[in-house]
């Protein structure tokens, strides 16, 4: 078989930055805010198996409630009786789930995933969605291509799941054989020839499909696995542009199962993740230093924000930051009273200052990373907040 049309499973995943792009552009509506509850669903963990996070929920919803006046208590209750419901008829449990309620606007939008998500409930005038950046940010597209020199299998991994395209074998299985009388050596090196010849047919093959699916899929990263003279070779067949995406070589037998494709996957997104982290951590101290293409701290990241300035926005995982949002032009400030620095117009309080961060550079096409690991504790040095400026 040498088709890469995908076979799409039930429950596949939903979440895209589509998705992201719609909730990002719901239209704020006056008197009618947006519940936002995530959910560590994950039944790995004890506290899940009996639907715990059930009671989590409950708990969050009654934190919000507890902070609101009597007046917003009601609308706020139509939200959250309609986020239960919804919770309680949840069956097909993975191990995150998102859902999104705005009762008076018939409003309700939920995502399943199967990466870990933490908990947490807002209730604002907008959808909160800086959990929803971080994962499409941790979580890139994988391609995977399972070889040896006969077979191949073809494989994306993205948020946890994996999706099996395609499997092709070579048409011809020339092996090695006993050849009786004078002429021995020299038929077994015109055999060894021909099955070296159809073993680099079929690795062509199999490159053209793989230039094939990336096409399809455009996933960010190439892993080739197999056996490690097929997957040199294919390395070597691949176009240039589609070799560059390689990350990773490494041995696995070509008959393995999804789960050991997807758990060896995993490992090497995991890697190459905080390799990546730890360097862009260190181009931005670098540049800042220099007073180059490279801001650091709250009030630098900032104001670079307001200039238009930012391309990537960086910060460590889990920094929170309190700050305000000046009514009149909108910038945002390190700052929760006083007026506005740039128009001297009035400021409203925002917990999340980060999260508005985040949405202003996505608005401006740039790019948000959450660091991790190593890289966190770095950025945390120097202010746990940073960015690659695009002048």
């Amino acid at each position: 078989m040498s088709s890469v049309q995908p076979t799409r499973r039930e429950g596949s995943v939903a979440l895209s930055r589509n998705d992201l792009e719609a909730l990002r552009r719901r239209e704020a509506k006056p008197g009618s805010p947006v519940l936002s509850v995530y959910l560590d669903t994950d039944q790995s963990r004890e506290i899940n198996i009996e639907r715990g996070f059930e009671v989590v929920l409950k708990d969050l919803l009654r934190e919000i409630r507890q902070n609101l006046d009597k007046d917003t208590r009601k609308e706020f209750d139509g939200d959250a009786e309609r986020v239960q419901q919804f919770v309680e008829e949840y069956r097909d449990v993975k191990r995150g789930l998102a859902v999104f309620c705005d009762a008076s606007d018939k409003f309700l939008w939920h995502t399943e995933l199967n990466v870990n998500l933490r908990n947490g409930a807002r209730w604002n005038d907008s959808p909160y969605v800086r959990p929803l950046i971080e994962v499409l940010d941790e979580h890139e597209r994988y391609g995977v291509v399972l070889t040896d020199r006969r077979q191949a299998r073809f494989f994306t991994v993205f948020l946890g799941e994996l999706e099996e395209h395609a499997q092709t074998e070579a048409q011809l299985d020339v092996t090695h054989i006993n050849s009786p009388g004078t002429d021995h050596l020299e038929s077994q090196m015109t055999i060894q020839h021909k099955a070296d010849q159809h073993a680099h047919n079929h690795l062509k093959h199999v490159a053209e499909l793989t230039a094939r699916l990336a096409g399809i899929r455009e996933f960010d990263r190439l892993i080739l696995a197999g056996t490690d003279e097929a997957t040199s070779e294919l390395h070597g067949l691949l176009p240039k542009a589609l070799g560059a995406r390689v990350v990773r070589k490494m041995p696995l037998p070509v008959e393995a199962s999804e789960a050991q494709v997807l758990d060896a996957t995993r490992l090497v997104e995991e890697e190459v993740e905080r390799q990546r982290e730890a360097e862009l951590v260190e181009q931005i101290i670098t540049a800042a230093g220099k007073r180059e293409q490279g801001a650091l701290g709250i009030d630098q990241t900032l104001l670079a924000l307001q200039e238009g300035r930012v391309w990537q926005l960086v910060y460590a995982e889990g920094f929170m930051t309190r700050g305000g949002q000046c009514a009149n032009c909108g910038a945002l400030l390190a700052k929760d009273a006083g007026p506005c620095d740039y128009c001297n117009g009035p400021i409203r309080v925002v917990d999340d200052l980060i999260g508005f961060a985040a949405e202003r550079v996505l608005e401006t096409d740039g790019k948000v990373e959450e660091v991790r690991g190593p890289a966190a504790g770095r950025l945390r040095e120097v202010g746990s907040v940073g960015a690659v400026l695009r002048f």
